[in-house]
């Protein structure tokens, strides 16, 4: 049976100590002692579902924030199709014709949205494929039992083929969405 030692851990450096003395109260802690219990059941009262700890949070915010920039994307597509006032030829719509100085102030601050959404969505994807690239404990025990290495705390592409196969495949689908959109919204307005 494993057992912990409790006792007094003060510092006495006048008398040069670096522990209790002789005369402290000391102890064992077991896994069936009543300290032990007391400890377990309030930490169980303490309980979180997974989504709500660690890089769980970070991931959701990135999803949410996907999700928010999709629900702005098609909201404005709609507005920019149905208003009558902005003209759809082949396939391209104008949005604004008028004064140059006009025309390139409305330019201007559509390519600041457009660019806060797009690296909205990239830094987003970005935390999520490094959180998916990231190995477990268990998978880190398991390629140490084999005496293979895993890379911790830097983006690995080497971790891919040591990681479950739905991590692997979302990490691919996520670098492939990724950049065509980062691509196609760098072009989506052009002044005339």
């Amino acid at each position: 049976m494993d057992a912990v030692m409790l006792g007094d851990n003060t510092y006495e450096g006048a008398r040069g100590g670096g522990g209790g003395d002789e005369s402290s109260p000391k102890g064992l802690l077991t896994p069936d002692s009543e300290v032990s219990k007391e400890w377990s059941s309030s930490s169980s009262s303490s309980w979180k579902p997974v989504w709500y700890t660690g890089w769980h949070t970070g991931v959701l915010a990135c999803a949410t924030s996907a999700v928010v920039v999709l629900f702005i994307n098609i909201g404005l597509t709609i507005y920019a199709a149905m208003n009558p006032r902005h003209k759809m030829e082949g396939g391209i719509g104008t949005l604004y014709e008028g004064s140059c100085g006009k025309s390139r102030a409305i330019g201007r601050w559509l390519h600041l949205g457009i660019n806060a959404l797009s690296t909205l969505l990239l830094s987003g994807s970005n935390y999520t494929q490094q959180c998916l690239a990231a190995p477990t404990r268990s998978e880190i025990d398991a390629m140490h039992s084999r005496r293979r290495w895993m890379d911790i705390g830097v983006p690995s592409v080497r971790n891919l083929f040591r990681i479950k196969p739905e991590r692997t495949l979302l990490w691919i689908a996520i670098g492939l969405s990724s950049i065509p959109l980062h691509l196609l919204y760098a072009y989506i307005t052009i002044p005339a």
